[in-house]
């Protein structure tokens, strides 16, 4: 008799669990969301995303103004002059009218700058592709803040659940224990020693679902969907987490990081375009005039080379080439620290999967073992062998091993994937840059 009170209360309470965890999955399913889902809802409303994407509109016409310098410009002129006549009875030697008119068309064709025309335009491309590679660390960092509040929603839910499920096994004990108070087999202290336990449960409910509620308005902020939008996970672990060094071979592919390495390219090319700036200039210049006025009324164009050779400005062609060499020098210390600050997250996040991993099998060990020792002590308690504080503590133990077993698959499936964006491989990575 005893052991079918056993099995039916703990088939009653895993019957419990399974129906709730039933029924909510078969009312939204249909309408919840996977992680890739929240993803493509973030990316549609980030403004970080999209700021991004302006940033690279805004380059890219940087590089088309750059490369118009290597162009000719066409310009239209046209001016009035009046000049103070000459006195009567003096006679002038000028050449000129004292009211003279002049329309043309003048175009300036770039011969040599010093090659800085062409260090810019080079300086301008490594720009828009560092804009690209900053769009694309965006999106990477809006990725880590979706797995994270993704697993944080799901693991408060699973929590309640397991709370929940705590209480009514808790809620059956004190039942059990009434009837046994009754006919004298059981002390109250033993009831009241339950009913103290299921307060405590629903104050740490409460605490949670006060946690739920902040975590799903970050839901509603990232997504900008409905903050009570159910969530499914439809992620896996792998059996064991790649060597490190799997990882860091993919270093070179970060987006931070190459965006620093073009940056890089562009401060070089910075440097010869400051440096080009002390070379001579040379210019053809051409004008089709369509009116003008003097001794020179009935020559219809002219032509002309123009070469302009820097001499002295006050040192401020020299103190440009410093700046720009400094400038250099503070892009490659830049990239170095990008570099350091990869490989550190990449270990870091590494080393906590691999724990993690480590976590989970002790937990389903401990798990098992608690959920054993639990109905173990219940069999004993009808047999007179134990106290009613045994099979609380042996209860509250198997519930606090559940929960933390719960918490440390979703960390884990959480730092995995953090992991997986680190090394760029989620999301997935531009085709260009694909393994």
């Amino acid at each position: 008799m005893v052991k079918r009170n056993l099995a039916e209360s703990l088939v009653m309470a895993a019957g419990l669990l399974a129906w709730t965890v039933v029924t909510t999955t078969s009312a939204f399913a249909a309408d919840a969301l996977t992680l890739d889902d929240y993803f493509a809802a973030a990316l549609k409303r980030s403004e970080v995303v999209a700021t991004q994407s302006e940033l690279i509109r805004q380059a890219e016409e940087r590089y088309k103004q750059a490369d118009s310098t290597l162009y000719p410009t066409v310009n239209g002129v046209a001016s009035y002059t009046r000049q103070d006549p000459v006195p009567a009875g003096e006679s002038s030697t000028a050449n000129f009218p004292n009211r003279q008119t002049l329309a043309k068309v003048t175009a300036t064709q770039p011969l040599f700058r010093g090659f800085r025309d062409f260090a810019a335009l080079r300086q301008n491309k490594a720009l828009v592709g560092a804009q690209n590679e900053d769009y694309q660390s965006a999106r990477t960092q809006l990725f880590k803040d979706v797995v994270q509040n993704f697993y944080t929603v799901l693991s408060i839910e699973q929590d309640l659940r397991n709370l929940d499920a705590e209480i009514k096994l808790s809620l059956d004990r004190e039942k059990e224990l009434n009837a046994r108070v009754r006919i004298g087999r059981s002390r109250i202290g033993e009831v009241l020693t339950v009913q103290s336990n299921i307060s405590t449960l629903r104050a740490q409910v409460q605490q949670l679902q006060g946690q739920l509620g902040t975590a799903r308005e970050a839901f509603g902020f990232l997504s900008g969907l409905d903050p009570a939008t159910p969530l499914r996970d439809t992620e896996e672990l792998p059996a064991g987490v790649e060597p490190v060094d799997d990882y860091l071979a993919r270093l070179a592919l970060r987006p931070d990081v190459k965006a620093g390495q073009q940056r890089l390219t562009a401060a070089q090319e910075n440097t010869k375009v400051a440096r080009g700036a002390n070379l001579p200039s040379v210019d053809l210049n051409a004008n089709r005039y369509l009116h003008r006025t003097g001794s020179l009324r009935d020559s219809e164009w002219d032509v002309g080379v123009a070469l302009t050779v820097p001499i002295y400005a006050g040192g401020l062609l020299q103190s440009q080439v410093s700046e720009a060499v400094s400038l250099q020098t503070q892009a490659e210390l830049s990239l170095s620290q990008i570099r350091r600050q990869a490989e550190q997250e990449i270990r870091s996040v590494h080393q906590s999967a691999v724990y993690d991993q480590s976590q989970l099998e002790a937990l389903e060990k401990a798990t098992e073992a608690a959920r054993k020792n639990y109905e173990a002590q219940q069999h004993d308690y009808r047999l007179g062998l134990v106290t009613n504080l045994d099979v609380l503590q042996a209860l509250t133990t198997y519930q606090e091993n559940q929960r933390a077993l719960d918490r440390a698959r979703f960390t884990a499936k959480s730092d995995y994937l953090t992991l997986q964006a680190a090394a760029v491989r989620r999301p997935a990575p531009p085709e260009a840059t694909a393994p």
